[in-house]
C-alpha cells in the first residue's frame, strides 16, 4: 500500500530548503532531519508548505543549538 506522493511543486518547495526526496523519505542531510514523505504531501498549499518547513528548520536549529 502506497503512501501519498509528493508533487512536482511541492518537491520544488522542499529543495528550495535543502531537502531531498529519497523513496518514502524526506531528508535534510545538514541538519539530519528524516520524515516521512506523508507529512508533506498532505500540505497542498506552496504556502503552507514554505510555513511548514520554515518551522521545522527552525525548530531542529533550535534543538541542535540546546543539545550540543
Amino acid at each position: 500500500m502506497g503512501g501519498m506522493s509528493v508533487t512536482a511543486e511541492q518537491q520544488v518547495v522542499l529543495e528550495m530548503f535543502g531537502f531531498h526526496v529519497e523513496g518514502e523519505l524526506v531528508k535534510h542531510f545538514k541538519l539530519g532531519i528524516v520524515r516521512e514523505k506523508e507529512e508533506f504531501a498532505r500540505i497542498s498549499s506552496p504556502e503552507e508548505l514554505r510555513e511548514y518547513v520554515k518551522q521545522l528548520l527552525r525548530n531542529q536549529c533550535l534543538w541542535k543549538r540546546q543539545n550540543d
